[in-house]
């Protein structure tokens, strides 16, 4: 009898120790479980609220409308035309280098060699950052000098022979969400140009100033619709008035000396025959003459 309790006292002592190791075991997947739900939380709670791609994105987007430094505008109706169409322009042109690397794709001009941009990819390129409710009048037309001709047969315009090089690049700072919009603060960064590093002026780091690009959302994407003055301000304000003034010369260095510099640096491709002459004949007409001055004098 004394050997049945006995025996029946160590069965349970087994079953509760196996019941412990159980709920402990239990217990460690529990801890583990719940340790790797609030990791997941806490990740997916911080992509929540991450905007860095967000940002690049915006960059992206609004890369050749910087470049072209626009006036405010509070609807795309009052906004620039003329700018549109170009950010239309170079971007599709800009675009299909990154895509391809070249511009041989698109049908040349037998007469000017110059390329002739569809405006099917004016018109998609534009829709990607002002959206499918808003198109520019295709038509011929002038800015900076340069010449955009509208080709009616060919549903196209003529672009010029020439690169196109802005003033600044953005950066995104801010995004700030409310009442349906998004507001994105951009930080505009100087462009050096190869003048300037002649010059040897410190190309900048930090915005000389800002903006607020303000886009609204239509079929789950973010379209530009408006433009304002930004409240942030540089905080050199002193590099923000030299922004706004033109590129100053240093009078310290002679002129032919900053054409020969631009020139190699590729700015300055020649100079007229006839300047180049004219400066040569004048070179060779000065020579003799101090020639026989040290004569006379001698």
């Amino acid at each position: 009898m004394d050997n049945a309790v006995f025996r029946e006292e160590n069965a349970r002592r087994h079953r509760r120790r196996r019941r412990q190791a159980l709920g402990l075991v239990l217990a460690v997947l529990i801890l583990v479980g719940l340790g790797t739900i609030a990791t997941s939380v806490v990740g997916l709670v911080g992509s929540l609220f991450d905007d860095t791609d967000l940002m690049k994105d915006f960059e992206n987007r609004l890369q050749i409308m910087v470049m072209f430094d626009p006036l405010p505008f509070d609807s795309l109706e009052q906004a620039d035309q003329i700018m549109l169409r170009e950010v239309g322009i170079w971007g599709a042109l800009y675009g299909e280098l990154e895509t391809s690397g070249s511009l041989d794709a698109y049908e040349r001009d037998p007469e000017t060699d110059c390329i002739i941009l569809p405006t099917l990819e004016v018109d998609a390129t534009l829709t990607k950052l002002v959206g499918p409710g808003f198109s520019v009048t295709h038509e011929s037309f002038e800015d900076d000098g340069m010449t955009f001709t509208y080709l009616e047969d060919k549903q196209g315009y003529l672009i010029p022979i020439t690169g196109q090089q802005g003033r600044y690049t953005p950066t995104v700072v801010k995004l700030t969400r409310g009442g349906g919009k998004m507001r994105v603060t951009v930080g505009y960064i100087p462009v050096s140009s190869p003048a300037d590093d002649f010059m040897g002026a410190t190309t900048a780091t930090e915005p000389v100033k800002y903006m607020d690009y303000i886009f609204e959302k239509t079929d789950s994407v973010w379209y530009l619709t408006a433009l304002e003055e930004s409240e942030m301000q540089p905080v050199n304000a002193a590099a923000s008035d030299t922004a706004d003034q033109p590129d100053a010369v240093d009078s310290s260095i002679a002129p032919e000396q900053q054409l020969q510099g631009a020139a190699n640096d590729g700015v300055v491709s020649s100079v007229p025959t006839s300047d180049a002459s004219a400066q040569t004949d004048e070179s060779a007409a000065a020579e003799p003459a101090s020639e026989e001055s040290s004569d006379e004098a001698a």
